[in-house]
């Protein structure tokens, strides 16, 4: 078998997820009783982290977001980010997969790194095929 690779596109609905979450983060530090410059001091910072997740993870607009996965035929798995970057190694036993989302949890030999994948990140023939590509062993 050779290798068998996909490339990553951008997520509406891990972006809807995002958002989501981070709104009912700062709806939480607004209605806590705290000084207002902390409120506000905390809520820059959680817009901040915001930009960065999304561009990262759903948009896939930051130079060091995954663009593309792979598995060669040695079973070794790697990745390449938006700035050209790759990557090689094997994916951990604590990755996830479902019907709708992809974890993937790569062990490099330096560090891990942990891609997203949601169902429309990627068309539904070519996740049903990356689903059935990984074994987390």
């Amino acid at each position: 078998m050779g290798r068998v690779e996909f490339a990553l596109g951008q997520s509406k609905g891990l972006s809807l997820f995002f958002l989501l979450i981070y709104a009912g983060a700062i709806s939480i530090i607004i209605s806590l009783p705290w000084v207002l410059i902390i409120k506000i001091l905390c809520i820059v910072a959680l817009l901040y982290h915001t930009s960065k997740t999304l561009n990262l993870h759903a948009r896939r607009i930051s130079k060091n977001a995954v663009v593309r996965v792979w598995k060669d035929p040695k079973g070794r798995w790697g990745y390449q980010t938006k700035d050209g970057k790759r990557a090689i190694g094997s994916l951990k036993n604590d990755s996830y997969k479902s019907a709708h989302l992809i974890i993937l949890r790569f062990r490099l030999s330096t560090h891990s790194r942990n891609v997203i994948i949601p169902l429309d990140a990627l068309n539904s023939s070519e996740y049903r095929v990356l689903c059935t590509h990984i074994n987390f062993s």
